[in-house]
């Protein structure tokens, strides 16, 4: 089975490190979408072939109830939601998330547009609110935890794409990892979801018939990087 794709799945080891100081071990980190698409047999797989040992899940409880992830019994389930509320756009409960809501008001391309989020202040408001940064700071120590003891660790939110790029941001940064190489990993989600997107797009333009609402579909699915530089101008790591 090919996972990467499906998965928005990654290893963020070999990211070299600034000044020469060598890369991020392989095999500690991985980062994905949400793991609810498997069958219980090809997630025990998956968990073997890449030697998981913990899963922390970044989406709200509610989604996590929704959609579990069907792990095997042994492996170390740790749920730290990055946003404390329903999110359109970014979380995906039943009824909340974006196709639903494109569905369900689709003679109305009104008021869907004045539905788009802000993404820029998410973004921003992740990694400078008490909340969000609070539940940042406490992901990138359990993984950083996990992998002093030599434990591989993914973690997820639902796409792979926004929660899980900042906390990739954040762990990177707190490692010493470069801008433009950070920006580089989180531009890298681009080549798991073009297909998804535009199968997804071509969805909105036959239900809507609004051009407008396509495009900014596109830009809501799609990794924007001028995303992730906010996150990186805002977020001020701790010292390690």
């Amino acid at each position: 089975m090919r996972y990467h794709r499906k998965l928005n799945l990654r290893d963020l080891g070999g990211i070299p490190l600034q000044e020469g100081r060598g890369s991020i071990p392989k095999g500690l980190f991985l980062r994905s979408g949400k793991l609810s698409i498997l069958t219980p047999q090809q997630c025990h797989r998956m968990c073997q072939r890449y030697h998981i040992d913990s899963v922390i899940d970044l989406r709200t409880p509610i989604e996590a109830q929704e959609f579990p992830d069907p792990l095997p019994a042994d492996i170390e389930y740790i749920q730290i939601p990055i946003l404390k509320d329903a999110t359109v756009g970014v979380t995906h409960e039943t009824g909340s998330d974006a196709m639903t809501i494109i569905r369900n008001l689709r003679k109305h391309p009104e008021k869907l547009l004045e539905m788009v989020p802000d993404f820029k202040k998410i973004y921003q408001d992740t990694v400078t609110g008490q909340y969000g940064r609070g539940q940042l700071d406490k992901v990138v120590k359990a993984l950083r935890e996990n992998a002093d003891n030599g434990k591989c660790t993914l973690f997820h939110c639902t796409a792979g794409k926004d929660r899980t790029g900042i906390v990739s941001m954040a762990l990177l940064k707190s490692y010493g990892v470069a801008d433009d190489e950070i920006v580089k990993d989180y531009m890298r989600t681009n080549r798991n979801v073009f297909w998804s997107t535009l199968k997804k797009c071509i969805g909105v333009a036959l239900m809507t018939r609004n051009w407008p609402l396509v495009k900014i579909a596109y830009q809501s699915f799609m990794a924007d990087n001028k995303l992730i530089e906010i996150a990186l101008k805002y977020y001020k790591p701790n010292r390690q």
